[in-house]
């Protein structure tokens, strides 16, 4: 069985390529994402930023982590939960940039899946 939040970060990394330049200025900075025993780090430093699978490159280190089980990602990004509620129900663990963190809903919304028309 595939994990659930594979195609939920392929989603967010098609966003960065149509609408990247957007994100990285809201954001502005790296963000790793823990998700059960996968990691993704979100590079938004400049440019239309980039996604890939695993640590940040060169042991740098991100800017922001967010580390959550697999059902409370894929929760946030349909919404289904927010990520102050997430946070305040501690199935999302924060570390580093907290004001980057209140920025992360045009994240979450660049990782839902799009409806086909």
């Amino acid at each position: 069985m595939g994990k659930a939040s594979e195609p939920l970060f392929e989603q967010l990394g098609k966003t960065l390529k149509a609408d990247g330049e957007q994100l990285a200025q809201k954001i502005k900075g790296l963000v790793l994402f823990k998700v059960d025993d996968d990691e993704w780090t979100l590079d938004l430093r400049s440019g239309a930023g980039s996604l890939t699978k695993g640590s940040p490159p060169n042991g740098e280190k991100p800017d922001l982590t967010l580390t959550m089980a697999e059902n409370t990602f894929v929760q946030l990004v349909n919404g289904k939960t927010g990520p102050q509620t997430a946070f305040l129900m501690r199935k999302l663990k924060i570390s580093g940039s907290m004001g980057m963190a209140m920025k992360l809903q045009p994240i979450l919304d660049a990782a839902a899946p799009k409806a086909k028309l």
